[in-house]
């Protein structure tokens, strides 16, 4: 009895779990209709859309009779098919928003030879449009490197369906996207700097490598060049940038070339791989292998343009796959044992993967996704620059001047638009202004400011479109980070206005503590790539160039000043003089001495006598500021230049430098008052063409000379016009 109520039970458990599996499943089935709400933007719409892969060419009108023949696009494996077979693929969307919507449908197999896009209008399939590799890229409505379609109108809750019919002489790939016009420009423009950033590396290392090429005339960079233009142009074939930048109105051999170059790829790269690791000394068997293989490659050429699409594309990948195989052949055989063999190895590691990944799935080992169609471009970018590096390595000749060059080069490859301008910038509080009008173009934020920290004081060195004027308060933990209006209210920085959307950027380097600040009255969003990407990338260069910006400031201003009064010393004095001489009328040049300071040195030691000789350049800088500019001539005795005055006029400012010793004696901490006196020598002259500044300091000098022997503590301008 025992025995069959348990066993009762286990029958009832197992009916409980299949009637709980049987309710799961339906409650998770999938639908294959794609509903579009009001918040859409993108949907990856392969997952619910059925095909039926027509072997018998049938019309238009005869695949509608044939409905129950299309099966679910997930259901079957069709990925990396090679056949005349036609495709024939349903989708069916719904709008659940309670507006129309415009919607983009977009293929990113690129390299299909014929898509044409079909709508039912009575019981009939009306063609909206054709486009492929097989027809010229002009003729496209949406001239993209994929395949677009513009969709009709979707009235508010409405159904429509769809039919592609797809045709294709390569494998056959049909990757599917539904997109909102607005969310496609958006990640469009996103896609575009990803793929500038590899075209553009991919181009300047060919640049790079033809520099050094033409310089060195060494044949390993001839192979390694073709190797990245063939390479390069199969991605920008596989990417879709081919056939519109250049075969546009060639689609015959758009169809072609993805073929040739894949060949072209293989035969150049073991070219150089045989080159650059000298294999002919240190593998001769598996050279001659090469060797054989590489003219095999090279016969291969002509098979794209003399058989089908279909013939060349099977052909081309098993070449493909032999030369990886080669290429594994050669690491396993050279290892480690030089320093060539290291780069190469390390080069083609990451590379190897990504060619591998896409074999497999050209042989539907590994399904066709987005790992296995790019990880060949993420290795190729490692490996062309760890092979420019084994190159540079292994070719010592190069100067130091072609390295400093490339890594401009790099530098300037690397560097956004924006950053052009800025740095040609020297001084700091130009380089703030140019970086909050950069900034607010970045935001569209139309009001800015620049706070800078002096001490412990905040203060606004540039502002633009506002006007703040408040204490600053800032807590150091917005010196951490990007603060944007959602994080903190404004006021907290001081600011007392009502802002709607605010943005601060710290900008913090070893000489220099600032805010750089956007804000509006009007209330905005920023985008999440703007606040991930874009922002923390403007905050980490614009904060090196500040740096370098006050670095350069800081050993300017060591350069040309003395440091122990802070003018000018005797080197950019006079280099500033001579600048001025050229552009003045009327020219005075005035040496002044500390009499007797000596007795200064002995009597209150050199401490005492270092603060004597700031005191006078102070009181010469605050006489002369107006009208000319000081220098330090050497030990106490200082030079200053006053320009299109009359004499007279530096005479009087001369008297009057002297006179206010009198009055206001060097005091120091302990109270005691040192009387300083100075002498006094001017040469003042109208300024002809044989005017020079060396001569007038001669005559200075001389009326210097006459100034101490009169008994120091006077003037003596040249014509032996003296005031005491």
């Amino acid at each position: 009895m025992k025995l069959a109520f348990k066993r009762n039970q286990i029958i009832l458990c197992i009916l409980l779990v299949t009637l709980f599996i049987s309710c799961q499943t339906k409650l998770y089935a999938k639908s294959d209709t794609i509903e579009v709400d009001h918040s859409f933007e993108e949907k990856n719409i392969t997952s619910f859309l059925s095909v039926y892969v027509d072997h018998s060419n049938l019309s238009e009108d005869e695949i509608l009779s044939n409905q129950d023949k299309f099966v679910s696009m997930s259901s079957i494996n069709i990925d990396g098919n090679l056949s005349n077979s036609t495709y024939w693929i349903k989708l069916n969307i719904l709008n659940t928003s309670d507006v129309p919507k415009e919607l983009l449908l977009e293929l990113k197999k690129p390299h299909l030879s014929l898509v044409s896009l079909y709508t039912p209008f009575n019981e009939t399939l009306r063609l909206e449009e054709t486009i492929g590799y097989s027809l010229p890229f002009n003729e496209r409505t949406i001239k993209h490197r994929n395949l677009i379609f513009k969709l009709n109108s979707h009235p508010s809750n409405a159904h429509n369906t769809y039919y592609l019919k797809i045709k294709t002489d390569s494998f056959f790939q049909a990757p599917i996207t539904l997109w909102d016009p607005i969310a496609f420009a958006t990640y469009n423009s996103n896609d575009q700097i990803i793929y500038g950033l590899f075209y553009g590396t991919m181009l300047a290392m060919i640049i790079y490598n033809s520099f050094l090429f033409f310089s060195l005339r060494e044949r390993t960079y001839f192979y390694y060049i073709l190797f990245i233009v063939a390479f390069t142009t199969m991605q920008s074939i596989w990417d879709g940038f081919a056939f519109p930048w250049l075969w546009d109105e060639y689609p015959w051999w758009a169809l072609r070339s993805n073929s040739f170059f894949i060949l072209c790829s293989s035969l150049f790269a073991l070219q150089f791989a045989k080159h650059f690791l000298q294999l002919k000394s240190i593998a001769p068997t598996l050279n001659k292998m090469v060797n054989v293989f590489n003219c095999v490659c090279a016969f291969s050429l002509i098979i794209p343009i003399v058989f089908s699409v279909s013939t060349s594309t099977m052909v081309s990948t098993i070449i493909a796959t032999i030369f990886v195989i080669f290429i594994i052949l050669i690491a396993l055989k050279v290892r480690l044992k030089t320093r060539e063999a290291k780069f190469f190895i390390a080069a083609w590691a990451l590379l190897l993967v990504g060619v591998l990944l896409n074999i497999m799935a050209a042989y539907k080992l590994f399904p066709i996704n987005s790992i296995t169609l790019f990880a060949p471009k993420v290795g190729s970018l490692v490996e062309v620059l760890v092979l420019s590096l084994g190159l540079a390595d292994r070719i010592k000749r190069v100067t130091l001047e072609k390295e400093l060059e490339s890594k401009k080069y790099y530098m300037q490859v690397l560097l956004q638009h924006s950053f052009k301008q800025m740095t040609t910038l020297k001084e700091h509080y130009k380089l703030a202004n140019s970086g909050m009008n950069a900034l607010q173009n970045l935001t569209k934020l139309e009001k800015g400011l620049y706070l800078s920290k002096s001490n412990s004081t905040w203060n606004i060195l540039t502002q633009q479109g506002g006007s703040i004027e408040h204490t600053f308060t800032i807590d150091e933990q917005f010196l951490n980070k990007i603060v944007y209006t959602n994080d903190i209210n404004p006021r907290n920085f001081g600011i007392q206005e009502s802002i709607g959307t605010f943005i601060s950027i710290p900008v913090v380097c070893q000489s220099h503590t600032g805010l750089l600040i956007v804000y509006s009255d009007e209330t905005y969003t920023i985008e999440k790539y703007q606040e991930e990407k874009i922002l923390p990338q403007f905050n980490d260069q614009f904060t090196v160039l500040m740096d370098n910006v006050m670095n350069y400031s800081s050993i300017k201003k060591s350069a040309m000043y003395d440091h122990l009064t802070n003018v000018l010393n005797r080197k950019y004095f006079l280099e500033k003089a001579t600048i001025v001489l050229k552009e003045s009328t009327e020219v005075s040049v005035l040496l002044i001495d500390i009499d007797h300071f000596k007795q200064v040195n002995d009597t209150y030691g050199h401490h005492i006598g270092d603060q004597a000789i700031v005191y006078v350049a102070n009181k010469i800088a605050e006489i002369f500021k107006d009208i000319g500019f000081v220098g330090r001539y050497g030990g106490e005795e200082f030079i200053a230049l006053v320009n299109n005055i009359n004499p007279q006029k530096s005479l009087e400012a001369s008297n009057l430098l002297r006179e206010s010793f009198h009055m206001h004696p060097l005091t120091l901490d302990n109270g005691i008052k040192i009387l300083l006196t100075v002498s006094i020598g001017i040469s003042s002259q109208t300024v002809t063409w044989n005017s020079s500044i060396d001569g007038m300091i001669k005559q200075a000098d001389e009326c210097l000379y006459k100034a101490k022997n009169l008994g120091r503590d006077r003037v003596v301008m040249e014509g032996d016009l003296t005031v005491t």
